[in-house]
């Protein structure tokens, strides 16, 4: 394909989960490509999140590169064990990988 433009996907980071905790709020920032590799982190999280007194959950996407289903399915779990403790969950910022794959997966206006 001579003379045809080149497209490439960027490069995706490794993915990354940081929790702030204060009274009655947690904060998980997500970043990189949130997928199975990241998979047991997450799912420490959500024990973590469980666990812990309830509290309002707030979440950043904003430096996600790629949210597979099991990025997706973590954000599910934390908002039913939030929601279950009587307190909410919602998404602060996200980036638009993160967005888009919310949206294709019809989970937009569910978190």
């Amino acid at each position: 394909m001579n003379g045809s433009p080149r497209f490439t996907l960027p490069e995706e980071r490794p993915g990354a989960v940081a929790v702030e905790a204060d009274p009655g709020r947690v904060s998980i920032r997500l970043s990189g490509a949130v997928d199975a590799v990241l998979a047991p982190r997450l799912d420490g999280v959500v024990a973590d999140v469980v666990a812990a007194q309830p509290a309002d959950v707030r979440l950043d996407l904003a430096d996600v590169d790629f949210l597979g289903s099991h990025g997706m399915a973590f954000l599910v779990r934390v908002q039913h064990a939030v929601r279950a403790a009587g307190r909410a969950a919602a998404i602060d910022a996200a980036s638009r990988p993160a967005r888009i794959a919310l949206r294709v997966a019809g989970l937009e206006h569910y978190l």
